[in-house]
């Protein structure tokens, strides 16, 4: 046993020390050992090691060893230097390129690895060079200045002399294009004229030559048809209900009131009734029975206290109502609202006279005094006009779900609100359908 182990170690001992492995081999492949990084012998060597020295592997000879350079698994070969042969000399020219990539062009010293060109010394006093020639150096006329100076445009990189030129460039320009169609670029005002006239008339100077603006037209009125035929479900009932009422004037009552706020007990304070035609029914003040007119409210429709002071009740004025609408079909924009004083000023009425004895007033929506109900319940009430507009307007509010309402714009007063309310009936019944040739060929 002895004698083994003296053996064993005359043999560790006979082993080169660049030959012993300073690692265990993790595998190997067809008989050749595979290491870790730092783990391999110190003797054999890589092709580009054994190329250093002109040599390279001889034929069919095998890798001395295998060793894995990366994390990730790269595995090169390791070959022995002492059965590798030699590599054909170099030629001069070979020499000479290979001492060309080694060599900087610019300061001449040669490196141990290729350089490509200059060093990276030359290359950034290069770079300084050229970009302290460039901040000198107009990019529109190329004069190149002694000095940066602060008088230069830093931001465009120009002289001062080609910045102003340029900058006469900008305001030619700018006024033709002033004085230009936006559409077509065709010249609308001469160059002569255009100074001339005032900066408040330049900013609403026509922006469109006369072919653009009918042009313009042309797509409007062809994009609002389509649009119209898209939506002719909602749009011509309501086109066909303002033509029916104006087919027959007389049949129709428009009816406005001007009250004391938006309350539920608000008073009417005025109300007017005219025929579909024009025709004045009733036009009167109304004094709301003492209760004072709120400033809101006066700044809205202009009636004062003074002005109601001795104006009729509403119970004197009912009479002439009752006349006014008798047999003919209402119209009110804002139905509900109007409906909801006229029902409380009915409401008051007969609570006055003592028919029904209420012990609280009832609020909106409450139940009505039931002859006030009743006088509701015989009129004949057409559509809400405001509802009706609203489609014919078509501005659809997405989170509602539904067309929004569009203000009268009547004056807030109860006359003339309802001659805007004819006004927009006559709007809708005139309105062309979009599937009418006549029509279109009007428009185009």
């Amino acid at each position: 046993m002895n004698e083994v182990l003296t053996a064993s170690a005359d043999r560790e001992d006979d082993v080169a020390p660049d030959r012993a492995a300073r690692g265990e081999p993790l595998k190997f492949v067809k008989g050749v050992p595979v290491y870790t990084s730092g783990r391999a012998p110190a003797y054999p060597r890589t092709k580009a090691q054994l190329g250093a020295v002109r040599r390279k592997p001889a034929a069919g000879q095998q890798p001395a060893a295998y060793v894995y350079v990366h994390w990730y698994g790269t595995r090169i070969a390791l070959w022995d230097p002492e059965h590798a042969v030699k590599m054909r000399p170099l030629s001069a020219l070979q020499r000479r390129q290979m001492q060309q990539r080694r060599t900087c062009t610019d300061c001449g010293e040669v490196f141990p690895v290729p350089v490509w060109g200059m060093c990276g010394v030359c290359e950034d006093r290069e770079a300084r060079r050229r970009a302290d020639l460039r901040s000198r150096t107009c990019q529109d006329c190329g004069t190149v200045f002694r000095t940066p100076t602060p008088a230069r445009s830093w931001g465009d990189g120009m002289c001062l002399a080609c910045d102003e030129r340029l900058e006469r460039g900008r305001r030619v320009a700018r006024s033709l294009v002033e004085r230009s169609c936006r559409r077509c670029l065709v010249q609308l005002y001469p160059l002569t004229v255009w100074p001339a006239i005032s900066e408040r008339e330049q900013a609403i100077a026509d922006w469109h030559c006369t072919p653009c603006d009918q042009e313009i037209e042309r797509e409007r009125v062809e994009a609002q048809r389509l649009a119209d035929r898209a939506r002719w479900g909602d749009l011509g009932p309501t086109i066909a209900w303002a033509q029916k009422i104006l087919a027959d004037p007389d049949a129709y009552a428009i009816l406005d009131t001007e009250t004391t706020g938006l309350s539920a007990t608000s008073r009417i304070v005025e109300i007017a009734v005219t025929t579909a035609s024009g025709t004045v029914l009733l036009d009167t003040l109304i004094n709301p029975g003492g209760e004072p007119i709120p400033a809101e409210a006066t700044a809205i429709h202009k009636i004062t206290d003074a002005m109601v002071e001795d104006a009729p009740t509403f119970s004197e004025v009912l009479p002439r109502l009752t006349e006014a609408l008798a047999g003919r079909r209402i119209v009110i924009y804002n139905r509900a609202y109007d409906t909801g004083r006229l029902g409380w000023e009915l409401h008051l009425h007969h609570q006055a006279r003592g028919t029904v004895d209420f012990t609280k007033q009832p609020r909106y929506g409450a139940r009505r005094h039931p002859a006030a109900q009743a006088w509701l319940d015989a009129q004949e009430w057409e559509e809400c006009a405001m509802e009706q507009y609203a489609i014919f307007y078509g501005d659809w509010h997405d989170y509602f779900g539904s067309y929004t309402w569009q203000k009268l714009g009547g004056g807030h007063r109860a006359l003339g609100d309802t001659h805007t309310v004819i006004r927009r009936l006559e709007e809708m019944a005139a309105y062309p359908s979009p599937f009418d040739p006549v029509a279109e060929h009007a428009a185009a």
